[in-house]
């Protein structure tokens, strides 16, 4: 069978910074194909995508070496035309991708410019728009929809234009679990219709119920493990891949020590630091959000869950006025949010947005991370202090010159993190983070959460996330938002247990939820999942060759 891409013994090397970044590596994809790639941030994976979709080397500058054959055709030799029309690509940050004012318009992008006829471009968009469960947004403005939504769109896009070969880079990192498998459904579905995916994700747990027919596992650009999932279940890095539960209770010798965070607080005698009282919240003509009473502690862990569009961002916009409540009122530390300062609001919240680039517009490192507290008024030699600080937690200071790199040069996670320093850099009392750990691969998570909810002077983490995991593990409490309203608030293993909270907010019921329901008891609080594995005898006792696959 002809391969549709094949990547023969490449290396990239990018000419912004003149770092080698991958290979040599070699991949073949054929149809009937989906490839899972996964590996830590910064490992290589967005290269990879680059390099077969066109972007190396028509966008990014970068000396190749090696052999990359798209349709058996050289890739060096064919246009991002024809490369397209070989190959679609729904990339990390759809936000890059999307050009149509509207999500009809954007849909139809791709096919009025292969130059199809209106009667095929109106099926095709009527045909993805309900594969894809975007048909109710057609008419809706772009610069109007949640990332997740945003994402679902780019995606239809992609499918509209009918290649041979789908990219999709890190689909889980913004949408529900409800859009998540809707999307990854769709990957399956092209895929058995004689078509190929390259799928990039930390999140492995999720994607194993799509069947991948093969893992490639990269770390520091080169390969550590290409073949079968069962053998590579066997083989991965215990602590740095997220894996299935069972998998941990199977390996749990290896288990490394849970991290240990700070103690989980209850909020008993807390005094609030920010307050919804009978708030609504929306945009125009569109109420997101109404008859919302919550009260978030000063000292408080709090996660905030629930589907794409649900106002998960609209609800902690509020609190630095990037939104205004339509009724109620909300309070930051007791005062109407109204009636403080742009200063007072940016000391005590540190706002992160779910998109670096909505934050990222200095030159270098060192000049963003300055940015925010020189307008506070510290001086240069608390600037370099706390410019220092930040990096470090942020688990930046590994990176080499980092102070002097143009932000756009980092991996997408990385700019993440660097967003989440440049909040911290202010030294906010509390942390606002939209989506932190997206792009993040479990050790990085592991260490990026620890780091935060231990910095001085961080007194309370609040985070939107579609991680479930995470939500329970990090969290003291967990606040669900859909069908416009707060449906439930309770602490971790109260909520793993509500069965009914889940159902009717689309969430799924990740291995790690299954187990504290058949094994931890109701009064017992929620261990770091290592622990939990740790006490449990193995749930399966498969044992897949360990010659099974490639491990350099």
């Amino acid at each position: 069978m002809t391969a549709l891409i094949e990547v023969r013994d490449a290396g990239v090397r990018y000419r912004s910074t003149g770092r080698a970044v991958l290979g040599p590596l070699s991949l073949t994809v054929r149809p009937g194909d989906l490839v899972l790639v996964t590996g830590p941030s910064g490992c290589g994976k967005s290269t990879l995508l680059r390099l077969v979709n066109g972007l190396i080397p028509h966008s990014y500058r970068a000396d190749v070496t090696g052999e990359v054959l798209i349709g058996g055709r050289p890739a060096a030799a064919q246009s991002i035309r024809e490369r397209s029309a070989m190959v679609g690509t729904l990339l990390q940050d759809p936000r890059t991708q999307i050009v149509g004012t509207t999500v009809a318009a954007e849909i139809a992008f791709g096919p009025e410019n292969l130059g199809l006829p209106r009667a095929e471009i109106r099926r095709r968009i009527d045909d993805v728009a309900a594969r894809t469960g975007v048909t109710h947004l057609l008419d809706r403005a772009t610069a109007e929809l949640s990332g997740g939504e945003l994402q679902m769109v780019a995606f239809a896009g992609v499918l509209a234009m009918r290649p041979r070969v789908v990219i999709v880079d890190e689909p889980l990192a913004n949408l529900d679990p409800a859009a998540g498998a809707r999307l990854m459904g769709e990957v399956r579905r092209f895929v058995d219709d004689g078509g190929a995916a390259i799928v990039v994700e930390h999140r492995v747990e999720e994607i194993l119920a799509y069947s991948p027919t093969e893992v490639l596992h990269l770390d520091g650009g080169t390969t550590r493990y290409q073949g079968p999932v069962d053998g590579f279940l066997r083989v991965a890095p215990i602590g740095h891949v997220k894996l299935p539960f069972g998998t941990l209770v199977d390996r749990a010798a290896e288990l490394p020590p849970s991290p240990v965070p700070p103690p989980r607080a209850d909020g008993t005698g807390s005094a609030p630091r920010l307050s919804y009282r009978g708030v609504s919240l929306g945009y125009g003509a569109r109420t997101v959000l109404s008859g919302v009473d919550l009260a978030l502690g000063a000292t408080q862990r709090v996660a905030v869950l629930g589907p794409n569009g649900a106002g998960k961002s609209t609800l902690l916009r509020a609190a630095v006025r990037l939104i205004t409540a339509r009724d109620g009122e909300v309070l930051v530390d007791g005062s109407p949010v109204a009636e403080r300062s742009v200063l007072s609001l940016a000391t005590t919240f540190g706002y992160v947005f779910q998109n670096p680039g909505q934050s990222l517009f200095s030159p270098t490192v060192r000049q963003e991370l300055a940015f925010g507290p020189r307008n506070l008024g510290f001086d240069d030699t608390r600037i370099a202090e706390e410019s220092a600080a930040a990096l470090k937690a942020m688990l930046l200071d590994r990176e080499e010159d980092i102070l002097d790199r143009p932000p756009r040069t980092l991996s997408f996670g990385q700019q993440r993190r660097l967003t989440v320093a440049l909040a911290l850099a202010m030294r906010p009392r509390t942390l606002v983070l939209d989506e932190p750990t997206a792009g993040q691969d479990l050790r990085t998570t592991t260490e990026f959460m620890g780091h935060v909810l231990a910095m001085n002077g961080v007194e309370s983490v609040y985070f939107i996330t579609h991680d479930v995991d995470l939500a329970l593990t990090y969290a003291d409490r967990v606040v669900v938002v859909d069908g416009g309203r707060v449906v439930a608030d309770a602490a971790p293993a109260a909520l793993a247990r509500a069965a009914d909270v889940w159902s009717g907010a689309g969430l799924r019921a990740t291995s790690l939820v299954r187990a504290v329901r058949e094994h931890l008891p109701e009064a017992e609080p929620l261990p770091h999942p290592f622990d939990l594995a740790r006490g449990l005898p193995a749930l399966t006792r498969s044992n897949p060759s360990p010659q099974e696959g490639t491990i350099p």
